[in-house]
């Protein structure tokens, strides 16, 4: 089966590539028609406006970041101040005293004592005999 002769248009025509061009030529001139309208006052205190808000945002943020900082830094300061412990026996003498953390003997001794009191990061134990 023979098929007979297809006209095909072609989609490159010069029409559709003029129509194109002069298509793109009106965009180009009301682009600039539009740009050409605008004052350059009211853009730079637009945008002066914009930066000033934007460098308020910036400053607060980084306000805010370095209380952040801060605020761990003394968080941590507290975490590594040393637990001092103080021990007694019944009649109120020092038993021991030291870091419970680096003394078994110590660690032992607090967890058969009674809790007394707490001031600053030392801690005062009493023996229950």
């Amino acid at each position: 089966m023979k098929s007979s002769k297809v006209n095909i248009k072609n989609s490159n025509s010069p029409k559709v590539k003029n129509l194109s061009a002069i298509i793109a030529i009106m965009l180009a001139a009301v682009t600039l028609f539009q740009a050409g309208s605008l004052k350059s006052n009211d853009l730079t205190k637009e945008v002066s406006v914009m930066e000033a808000k934007l460098i308020a945002e910036i400053d607060q943020f980084y306000a805010e970041d370095e209380m952040e900082v801060e605020e761990e830094i003394y968080m941590e300061i507290e975490e590594e101040q040393v637990e001092e412990v103080s021990i007694f026996d019944s009649e109120d003498n020092l038993v021991a005293s030291g870091n419970p953390t680096n003394n078994a003997q110590l660690r032992k001794l607090v967890n058969k004592s009674d809790y007394l009191s707490e001031f600053g990061n030392k801690k005062y134990y009493r023996l229950s005999e």
